[in-house]
């Protein structure tokens, strides 16, 4: 009979105990660019707090829906701080801190077999070009304002049609390059130095008055959940060891 209730005991404990065990789960929409350096971040939070940070990566007009769309999750950080200017008024967006900056630059083929030197390089015939998609990433919209910048709006959809194929955010441009698909594309800088890219890529840079540096703002949502926790990752981007990290991978 002991034995019964013993083994009794140890079936209701059993399930409250891992119930008990079970962490805490932080949402955080990043965009493809920042993912290295936000997932470094977030390991050293976790740590601290015993939390589950599940970072949810892509394009940031895509994450921006995405989290319009639940009212679920804790942070967002865009490659471009237009998304959140753009979106203000819809009372998602609490606190708002700068923590670095993205800027776009030529990526062409290691050793740049094409020799582009320049925007203008791009709509040459011999040169196979990609962009990505306006609409979807944050590189697709700085790519657009680079090539209106550089001539006019024209001039920006006769690069977009002479594009072999469209891209959806920073990872795929990449990807291209690297499998020679393409010569070259407009991409954020910072990732031409991430490990699985620095030994196929090269950069051509762009003049700063043509591609304007754009700020990185990690945003609080409003409709978190854990505010305190969330607020202690902006806190960590923001001290000298967090801005170390951002450094280290090109911001």
């Amino acid at each position: 009979m002991r034995k019964l209730l013993i083994a009794i005991s140890l079936g209701i404990l059993l399930p409250i105990t891992l119930l008990s065990a079970e962490k805490k789960q932080l949402i955080f929409y990043c965009g493809i660019t920042m993912v290295k350096p936000m997932t470094e971040i977030a390991k050293i939070i976790e740590d601290k707090h015993n939390i589950k940070i599940s970072i949810s990566q892509g394009g940031s007009k895509d994450l921006y829906d995405s989290l319009a769309y639940s009212k679920k999750g804790d942070l967002y950080l865009p490659g471009s701080d237009s998304y959140i200017n753009k979106y203000e008024d819809k009372g998602y967006f609490g606190r708002k801190e700068l923590i670095g900056h993205n800027k776009a630059a030529i990526f062409v083929q290691k050793g740049n077999p094409k020799n582009i030197k320049g925007i203008a390089d791009l709509i040459n015939d011999s040169t196979k070009t990609m962009l990505c998609d306006a609409e979807a990433g944050s590189i697709g919209k700085e790519s657009k304002n680079i090539l209106v910048n550089f001539k006019d709006e024209d001039f920006y959809y006769d690069v977009f049609d002479k594009a072999v194929i469209l891209g959806t955010d920073s990872r795929n441009l990449n990807k291209a390059l690297k499998d020679k698909i393409i010569d070259a594309t407009i991409n954020w800088k910072s990732t031409a130095f991430f490990p699985e890219n620095k030994n196929f890529i090269d950069i051509v840079e762009i003049d700063e008055n043509i591609a304007k540096p754009k700020k990185l703002v990690l945003t609080l949502l409003n409709f978190s959940q854990n505010k305190e926790i969330a607020n202690d990752l902006i806190d960590y981007a923001k001290s000298n060891e967090g801005q170390e990290i951002l450094r280290r991978y090109g911001f």
